[in-house]
């Protein structure tokens, strides 16, 4: 595993780079949010759950793995919503209404602790399934960092090598996947901020990483 190296405001398995997007909207702005969502409003309801001790960790604008199950602990801890609902795990009007938010609970959605689920969620990780995932950048040229990823990857004899660091409970080590629009990398390392629906991709040098920053992108577990 690489050195943890703290730059800016993470530790990851080399270097965080850019800044968290500010929330500039209401949580109700956008309707209903569920899981793969991204925008403002995802943004202001993480930062309410957390403020209520739902929500762990750095926020963000994407609807991930933290946020669902924030939002499915919000709405059982108050009887809004159970594993039985038709939308346990969908930030509605009345999940908004209880955190708060600006939306009309009397909305034709609905989120009923009664009555069987009729959709499959979308929260998994096997083959062929697409996550919308932050991203940060990170090198092996940072001081005190190995170039060693976590599966043994010699970064510093490969500065083009296609890893990123990941959490193993969401994407196994050793996956290959696709990043939409950057190609396919090999799930090969790990870090100390890089958890749940966040991942690190390496890069060549310190430039390229600041040059890439913080991003949503698509994020799809090929094997």
């Amino acid at each position: 595993m690489m050195k943890k190296t703290l730059f800016g405001t993470a530790i990851t398995a080399g270097v965080v780079f850019g800044a968290p997007q500010a929330a500039d909207a209401s949580i109700g702005d956008h309707g209903s949010m569920t899981y793969g969502d991204v925008n403002s409003s995802v943004a202001e309801l993480q930062d309410t759950l957390k403020e209520k001790g739902y929500f762990h960790g750095y926020t963000g604008s994407t609807f991930g793995p933290r946020t669902l199950s924030a939002v499915k602990d919000f709405q059982e801890a108050n009887d809004i919503s159970s594993p039985a609902g038709d939308y346990f795990g969908v930030a509605g009007p009345q999940t908004q209404a209880a955190l708060g938010g600006s939306s009309d609970s009397s909305s034709e959605s609905s989120e009923e602790v009664a009555g069987a689920s009729t959709s499959e969620s979308s929260e998994s990780t096997g083959g062929g399934d697409t996550m919308t995932m932050e991203a940060t950048a990170y090198t092996a040229e940072c001081a005190g960092c190995s170039g060693i990823t976590a599966t043994g990857v010699n970064l510093n004899n490969d500065r083009d090598a296609n890893v990123i660091a990941v959490d193993p409970d969401v994407i196994p080590l050793g996956s290959t996947v696709k990043i939409e629009g950057m190609g396919t990398y090999e799930a090969a390392d790990i870090g100390g901020a890089i958890n749940d629906d966040r991942i690190d991709i390496h890069v060549p040098t310190k430039s390229d990483a600041f040059a890439f920053g913080r991003q949503d992108v698509e994020v799809t577990v090929v094997d």
